[in-house]
């Protein structure tokens, strides 16, 4: 079983699954609450063959880790 995270606390290297891809966080931008109401993520990750995906989603969304 995979653990879950918090997208918020996502650090570069960490291992997560998104979309049923394997992917490896290389940087990740946090907002501030904004009129919305939400803080929202935006994640740059590799996948296994080293193309990069660019995601966001909001702050308090569970990812799971690998």
């Amino acid at each position: 079983m995979n653990a879950m995270t918090l997208a918020k606390d996502l650090k570069k290297g960490n291992k997560i699954i998104f979309d049923g891809q394997k992917l490896t966080v290389e940087k990740i931008e946090v907002s501030k609450i904004a009129k919305h109401g939400k803080a929202k993520c935006r994640v740059e990750t590799l996948n296994e063959k080293k193309e990069r995906k660019v995601f966001i989603t909001q702050a308090d969304e569970d990812i799971s880790e690998q």
